[in-house]
């Protein structure tokens, strides 16, 4: 009777101690701190207003190998909640737009059935996917973005377009000559400088040929840091967005909060919600851009989308929605949570 109990207590004791090596290795594994600081694309982080990262990780774009896969049901696994985001093109549809996004297409893993929590930006997001079964949240990333308050500056450009140079050589199967819809721009161009005579800034497409085709009324500029680019903005009078292909640029938000208007594409997957009579207008193609643009240029100093943009949206007030949001979902991680930011 005594050697079984013994053998018992020793069973559970040995028992124990494997779960506990087990738990120590997995949890060594899964640190979602420094999975934030690798940047382990396509998952995002969020954390709160005190800089915490949260257990909830966000899933931004279609899985890029097996490793995606397997880091994903190791989040499960590992108790981890994961939501959806859409913020990359127009995942979780299938991207079929002839750029090595394609290669999306032979993906069957069904993202919408298995993630259940979505923060979203279409207008219809049941054309993208998304079904009754899914939990909705319209927000994008750039809805975190706080007004430009410094000192206003010399304008020097009419228009400011942004297609950064890719490795393409301009081929139109380019994944931001596509994205950024170039072909459209290219037919544009001549509209805003023979017709009105404006004077653009380019941020690349440096070996497209454009100063040698549309003269000097057009200017490309190589990619610079961050906080250079946000001071082009700033000397511009307009930011241009010809894109369908992408959701929510965050070159809108940055426009915006300088009281930059924006022309926009009014097909693009997300973003057009930013545009009103008092941040833009939106055109469709080269045969209606002249009604819009004429339009948007006889506003000009009458209108103040930084004005709109802090009486609609800011950092900490975008972070109490998406908290409160998610609350909802869960509570028990974010109890003590007030803010929730990307």
């Amino acid at each position: 009777m005594y050697i079984s109990n013994l053998n018992l207590i020793l069973s559970i004791i040995i028992i124990l101690m494997i779960l506990y090596i087990g738990y120590i290795n997995y949890e060594s594994f899964i640190n979602l701190k420094e999975d934030k600081e690798k940047g382990v694309f396509p998952f995002r982080f969020l954390y709160d207003e005190n800089g915490n990262i949260l257990n909830i990780v966000i899933l931004a774009a279609f899985f890029r190998s097996p490793n995606d896969n397997k880091r994903y049901n190791e989040y499960l696994e590992a108790g981890v909640k994961i939501i959806g985001v859409t913020s990359y093109k127009t995942f979780p549809k299938l991207i079929s737009d002839n750029t090595g996004d394609n290669e999306t297409m032979k993906d069957t893993f069904e993202y919408a059935k298995n993630i259940k929590i979505w923060i979203q930006c279409f207008d219809n997001p049941k054309l993208y996917g998304l079904t009754d079964y899914n939990k909705l949240y319209t927000m994008s990333e750039s809805d975190f973005y706080n007004v430009d308050n410094s000192e206003p500056v010399e304008k020097v450009y009419d228009i400011i377009y942004s297609c950064l140079d890719t490795e393409d050589n301009c081929s139109k199967d380019g994944w931001n000559y596509v994205n950024r819809n170039f072909k459209l721009a290219l037919e544009c161009f001549p509209i805003m400088i023979n017709e009105f005579n404006l004077k653009i800034l380019v941020m690349g497409r440096t070996d497209c040929g454009l100063e040698e085709k549309f003269g000097p009324n057009i200017q490309t500029m190589k990619m610079l840091p961050y906080h250079e680019f946000q001071q082009k903005i700033k000397e511009s009078k307009i930011l241009f967005v010809p894109n369908i292909y992408d959701a929510s640029p965050r070159v809108v938000a940055e426009a915006i909060t300088k009281d930059v208007p924006v022309l926009m594409n009014r097909s693009i997957v997300c973003g057009s919600k930013y545009i009103n009579d008092e941040t833009g207008m939106l055109f469709t193609d080269e045969h209606d851009i002249r009604y819009s643009l004429k339009i948007l240029l006889s506003r000009l100093g009458t209108i103040s989308p930084k004005k709109w943009w802090s009486e609609n949206y800011s950092r900490k007030g975008s972070a109490i929605k998406l908290r409160n949001f998610l609350y909802e979902e869960f509570p028990e991680e974010l109890k003590d949570v007030k803010e929730v930011y990307f």
